[in-house]
């Protein structure tokens, strides 16, 4: 496993460690527990580790994302939020390679189960208002690929392509809580491994998402 991936699994471990011994002194205090679910769509963008001298056009596409979260409040300003989420990622994109002279464009659309660990902090907090930033490692599980990649305009095989299966990324983002029950959130996410390569290069992928969520508890 390389070096990076062991990073990102013992941070997301971590996470998840304190998260556990977070959850038995805050279920004393249920106000400080909370559950939500939450929805949106994102704007994901490919991103392409190509050799020097090319020209990279990339065109956004547009997905939902669907998921749940806990939120453990802790030292009146902190928080742990571990959630999990139905999402997709991909995106279109054409390069141009002058040196040697070539073509590429890829056609990406990725299903994935995240699993992102929240550390945030609650700079304004009031019965009616919350306003909050955080950030934090992400786990993608990819599921039901659907790639084309075109040099010159003649598709290459699907053998030819490796498809990862999970992706690790980092999150950051800022939210309000508006009456203690609805959030509404925009964050940022940037991968550091790759959704998928080939001979020629290494394409992962950049996320704006934005979600609206209500806390059950």
């Amino acid at each position: 496993m390389k070096i990076k991936n062991k990073f990102w699994l013992t941070a997301c471990f971590l996470a998840l460690s304190l998260s556990v011994k977070a959850d038995d002194r805050l279920l004393k205090h249920r106000n400080h527990v909370h559950f939500m679910l939450f929805g949106g769509f994102n704007t994901s963008h490919l991103i392409t580790d190509f050799d020097n001298s090319e020209i990279i056009i990339s065109e956004a596409k547009r997905y939902y994302n669907l998921g749940a979260a806990f939120r453990f409040e802790f030292a009146r300003f902190f928080y742990l939020q571990p959630e999990v989420y139905l999402t997709r990622k991909g995106g279109l994109e054409k390069i141009f390679r002058t040196t040697p002279s070539d073509s590429f464009d890829q056609r990406v659309d990725i299903q994935s189960i995240d699993m992102p660990i929240m550390l945030g902090l609650r700079f304004f907090h009031s019965n009616s208002f919350v306003l909050r930033a955080y950030g934090g490692p992400v786990v993608s599980f990819l599921q039901d690929p659907q790639v084309k990649i075109y040099k010159n305009g003649q598709i290459i095989p699907w053998n030819d392509i490796k498809t990862s299966t999970h992706v690790f990324s980092m999150q950051v983002g800022a939210g309000v809580d508006i009456t203690r029950r609805f959030t509404f959130d925009v964050r940022y996410e940037y991968a550091f491994s790759p959704l998928l390569s080939i001979s020629d290069f290494r394409t992962s992928h950049k996320i704006l998402y934005f979600s609206f969520g209500l806390k059950l508890f």
